[in-house]
């Protein structure tokens, strides 16, 4: 009796560990995921990690400027609106990020050398860099670009920002 008292305590800090690991690890999952997506050319697939409206209102703040009582300021937000609004699509997204360094395969990088397009001496490919900003953001950067990731419920995570 007294061995099965104690085998229940040991699961459920077997089980505490485990939903805490993946609560933690949750955010790289979703990068694969969304790596994967890009490849197979899965816009579902996309689509279910990318909040579109949430991306828009950064692209509109990044590209116009953050809202504000100035008519000109927000003519200006309005025109960089309509461009935000026509290029953050779907489509255009993944191509961004298909035609980066995001979704290469390790494989796609060694033909590229093999074929001779390699960089540049002093020019290296870009090194994927991630972080977190508090418990509710995931950051995935490189020199050129920084995706930016919002929890959205316990462990799932959309594309919110993209730091140019």
């Amino acid at each position: 009796m007294a061995k099965r008292n104690k085998g229940i305590p040991t699961a459920l800090l077997a089980v505490a560990v485990a939903v805490a690991a993946y609560w933690y690890w949750s955010p790289l999952l979703v990068v694969h995921q969304m790596k994967e997506a890009v490849r197979a050319h899965d816009v579902a697939a996309f689509n279910s990690h990318v909040d579109f409206p949430a991306l828009r209102e950064n692209m509109k703040d990044d590209i116009a400027g953050k809202p504000s009582d100035d008519v000109l300021s927000g003519f200006g937000r309005l025109l960089g609106g309509v461009v935000v609004e026509a290029l953050v699509r779907p489509e255009a997204v993944m191509f961004v990020l298909e035609h980066g360094d995001f979704a290469k395969k390790y494989s796609e990088r060694q033909k590229e050398r093999e074929r001779g397009e390699e960089p540049a001496s002093g020019e290296a490919k870009p090194k994927w860099v991630t972080e977190r900003e508090g418990a509710n953001r995931y950051i995935v950067r490189n020199d050129k670009v920084a995706l930016v990731f919002v929890r959205n419920g316990f462990a799932d995570w959309k594309l919110s920002e993209l730091r140019l």
